[in-house]
């Protein structure tokens, strides 16, 4: 257990919270039997105070999801910790376990600070712009620490790694009999124009992006010849997946923690992408027990314990197009009045507590 403010203003703070005013205002008052049950909940809850980490990206950025982690972490009774990983630092040694740091901006500016990290669970959100493979591994390896001492880390660094590859959640889903577009992922640009080809209609995508940048479609293969022979030049693979013609011109993403479906948005897209990001219009979905089962396999799948599902219905039936283990989830609120940061929080607790 670790307190960092005294008692008395943590309690105060609870009051506030549960009954609209600070403490003393509720000595010698009718209300004091609700005093004395909030005061002795306090005290259990204060017993299991736990310390949450969150990865973040960037020293000042803190993006809308990232504060409804944290004040749903706040309203749970509970403490944070932000850990960015590219500022952490791995201290290793025989029968020493592995330290945890990070080294922080002093407040005066000048230089930094070693900081042990205490979190003692994690949600795992983003690791930072990547700019080559040794960066991506070693920050990879720095969230994999916090796992290898006990701690629990949600998403596990595993799936996490699985779901944001497109290649490697597409292989997996497939492999488990899950519909997914058909789809041709190679290095080599002749297979990519025979790709086109035989599709007719395609959609080229980077195996790791999000809210549909980089993303484009292609129905001419000679046109996509251009693409793909700058692909081939900068060492990048090339992910193919058949155009699918989206019922009501839109698709589902579908948020479900702890094996949960918590609610459903359909994206009705302005072009042919269903990205929020790109200008689609979220709007309330009622989940059918396809849709729901789905998304809950999928997630099972890919040993996600929270995620996005997006899933497309076509004349064919329904196809899963991706699995989001960092999520954005401004529109899903607006219209679902869910916030997951309160289920995701909830369920990192009953694990990190097990």
């Amino acid at each position: 257990m670790r307190i960092s403010v005294p008692c008395f203003s943590l309690f105060d703070e609870y009051c506030r919270s549960r009954l609209s005013g600070p403490f003393h205002t509720f000595q010698g008052m009718p209300e004091a039997p609700q005093f004395v049950t909030l005061f002795i909940i306090f005290c259990h809850m204060l017993i299991d105070v736990m310390r949450i980490g969150i990865t973040g990206v960037g020293i000042d950025v803190r993006n809308a999801e990232v504060l409804d982690i944290i004040k749903a972490v706040k309203a749970s009774g509970n403490t944070y910790e932000m850990i960015y990983p590219e500022l952490m630092e791995l201290e290793i040694g025989t029968g020493k376990g592995i330290g945890t740091y990070q080294a922080l901006p002093r407040p005066s500016g000048s230089g930094s600070e070693r900081k042990g990290i205490e979190a003692e669970a994690v949600i795992l959100r983003h690791i930072g712009i990547i700019r080559d493979y040794e960066q991506f591994s070693h920050r990879l390896s720095c969230v994999r620490a916090f796992e290898l001492n006990g701690i629990r880390v949600m998403n596990s660094v595993e799936s996490w790694l699985a779901a944001s590859d497109k290649l490697a959640t597409t292989m997996l889903l497939a492999r488990h009999g899950l519909s997914v577009p058909k789809t041709i992922s190679s290095e080599q640009m002749f297979s990519a124009y025979s790709a086109v080809k035989g599709f007719r209609h395609a959609v080229v995508k980077p195996l790791r992006s999000a809210m549909g940048f980089g993303v484009f479609r292609i129905d001419d293969p000679d046109v996509g010849m251009h693409i793909f022979s700058y692909l081939t030049n900068v060492s990048k693979p090339i992910y193919t997946q058949e155009f699918l013609e989206k019922r009501h011109g839109g698709d589902y993403r579908i948020i479900v923690v702890g094996g949960n479906a918590i609610g459903a948005e359909f994206r009705k897209a302005k072009t042919w992408k269903s990205n929020i990001a790109q200008g689609a219009v979220p709007k309330a979905a009622r989940l059918n027990d396809e849709l729901r089962e789905l998304a809950i396999k999928s997630t099972e799948v890919l040993g996600l314990e929270y995620a996005g599902i997006d899933i497309a219905e076509t004349k064919a039936g329904y196809f899963v197009l991706e699995a989001n283990p960092t999520i954005a989830w401004r529109g899903f609120i607006r219209v679902t009045h869910v916030n997951p940061a309160r289920h995701i929080v909830r369920h990192l607790l009953g694990l990190a507590r097990r």
